[in-house]
This record gives structure tokens, C-alpha cells and sequence, in this order.
């Protein structure tokens, strides 16, 4: 039988609740009200994952307040924000790199044509291939009012060559995409990376599921990862479903490009102003600087060489 949802609470009652029934600490009323009326408690309370007690897992341990979840919270705010200004770069130079061999190869509309894939069938057994086009005509008629979608309608009969197909097709889209290219045209956008194509194809998984996460506000803090990336040998010991292998993935995938150190310098400044972090609760080890560190090869705009 299923329980009876629990009944909405006043600022007032939610304030009673989560200092009587979870031993939360509430320093300066004012200022929980204040953050209640922000941030839902509900979304505060994942933040708490971790903090319970072992003996009574209702309830958080002591010395954890109201306010130590909201800059939990805050701190993965910003965390999202800088990993998906970091994940747009590399989604914008992937799709690229596959329009670039897709459309040398097998011309303009080659991705259009099966023939040109080594297509697979999804659990329901239709075609991958023909779903993933499929989904790209939804997203024509969808962003019928965009310039570049009546431009392709009214100029070329509704034709999209693939460097403007791609400007509709999502992330996801554009991953699917590439599992679905021929091992040779794989290889070849792999080497852009100089990674192989087998890595580059779990990579993008990941990045994808990190990238909606980001940009639909979900928790990246002290939350496991669906797809686990490979990682090369000298990273294995750094395996886990956290946060920190998606961030190798990305150290790796953006090379010598002064952006990586306007992450890092980003991330360096979260981690020292929000002591609340656990570092472990991302899966970092004690050496996370020296693997994720600047690049000194790359300069930020406006330093010298």
C-alpha cells in the first residue's frame, strides 16, 4: 500500500521540522527563512547525502546547519556552471569534426544515408539511424521559426546540409551520431583528440549525461555518474561513478587550450572559498592539482609569453 504524501509545510513549520525531526542546525532564523524562500528544502536536503548520522540516518550530524547545505548547494551551482561553459566547447568542436569527415566523404547529405553507417537497432529493434533522423525532422518542424531553418526550407526545398543539420541537433544527438559512424571516420575524429575512438565514444556518453545535468540544474555534487568513462592506464586508479574521471575526460579532451586553465583557476577558487566541500564526495584524490593542474603551455588573454 502506498504511504500518504506527507502534507506542504509554512517556512515557519519547515524551519520546526528540520530542526525537530533531522537536528538540523538553524543559526539566524531570518536567514533560513531567507534560503527556504530560495531553495526548496527538498533540493537542500541531497545536499545532506553523506551527513546523517550512522546511528540515525533521519538525522544530521552535529554541527550541520541549514546554512552549511545551502552553500553546498551554492558551490555546486557555480561548479555546474563552469563545467557546462566547458562541455559547450567541446560539443560545438565535436560536431565539428564529424561534419567535417562525414562531409568530405559522403557529401553534403551523406548522413542522411544509412549505407554511410554501420546502423545498430535499439531495444525496441528499429534503427538507430533512421530514429536519430527522425528526431532531427521533429527538431526542423519544432525550430520551423528559426533563420537558418526558413533559409534551408525556402532556398533548398527543405534540404540541410550536415554543417547546418547540426546547429539543431543536441549533444546527445550528435554522440549517437558518432557511434553510429564507420570505424575508419571514427578514428579519424578520434585522432583530432589523439585518443582512441573506443575511449572517445565512452567519453562522449559521459559528457552528454554531465552536460544535461548542468544545464537542467541537477546535483553534480556528491552525485554518481551513470557512465563511467574509460580511462587510460596511468588514470585507472582513479576509476569511480564521481564526478573526477568526467573532469580527467575533459583535462584530456581540451589539450593546450588556455580555457582549461580558466576552469581549473575557477575551480581552485571554488574549492578554497567553500570549505564545506568534501573533495572526496567528487571522487578527487590528494593529488587532484597535479592531474588536473594548468597547462603552462597555454596563457589566459592578456599574458605575456
Amino acid at each position: 500500500m502506498a504511504v500518504p504524501l506527507k502534507p506542504a509545510l509554512t517556512l515557519e513549520e519547515q524551519l520546526e521540522h528540520v530542526q525537530n525531526e533531522h537536528g538540523l542546525f538553524i543559526g539566524d532564523v531570518a536567514r533560513a527563512r531567507e534560503i527556504l524562500s530560495q531553495v526548496n528544502y527538498y533540493r537542500l536536503g541531497a545536499y545532506g547525502i553523506g551527513l546523517r548520522r550512522a546511528d540515525d540516518p533521519e538525522k544530521y550530524k552535529e554541527g550541520i546547519s541549514l546554512e552549511h547545505l545551502y552553500r553546498l548547494y551554492t558551490f555546486d551551482s557555480h561548479l555546474r556552471s563552469a563545467l557546462l561553459h566547458l562541455i559547450e566547447q567541446v560539443e560545438i568542436e565535436m560536431r565539428t569534426q564529424i561534419t567535417y569527415q562525414l562531409s568530405l566523404r559522403y557529401g553534403p547529405e551523406g548522413y542522411r544515408d544509412v549505407r554511410n553507417f554501420c546502423d545498430q537497432a535499439n531495444a525496441k529493434g528499429q534503427s538507430v539511424h533512421a530514429a536519430l533522423m527522425d528526431r532531427f525532422d521533429r527538431e526542423v518542424s519544432r525550430q520551423s521559426s528559426l533563420p537558418c531553418v526558413q533559409h534551408h526550407q525556402q532556398k533548398y526545398g527543405g534540404h540541410f546540409p550536415l554543417w547546418a543539420a547540426m546547429e539543431l541537433f543536441s549533444f546527445g544527438m550528435t554522440s549517437t551520431l558518432y557511434t553510429l559512424m564507420r570505424p575508419e571516420d571514427q578514428c579519424a575524429v578520434a585522432s583530432f583528440y589523439g585518443v582512441s575512438e573506443r575511449h572517445l565514444g565512452g567519453w562522449l556518453q559521459t559528457l552528454v549525461e554531465l552536460r544535461n545535468r548542468c544545464a537542467h540544474y541537477g546535483r553534480v555534487y556528491n552525485m554518481p555518474l551513470a557512465r563511467i568513462p574509460y580511462l587510460y592506464k596511468e588514470y585507472k586508479p582513479y576509476r569511480s561513478n564521481k564526478l573526477f574521471p568526467a573532469m580527467l575526460v575533459l583535462r584530456r579532451m581540451m589539450g593546450r587550450r588556455a580555457s582549461w586553465n580558466v576552469f581549473y583557476n575557477t575551480l581552485e577558487a571554488l574549492i578554497d572559498e567553500y570549505a564545506e566541500v568534501r573533495l572526496s564526495f567528487m571522487g578527487f584524490p590528494e593529488n587532484w592539482k597535479d592531474l588536473l593542474g594548468r597547462n603552462p603551455e597555454a596563457r589566459l588573454p592578456g599574458e605575456g609569453r
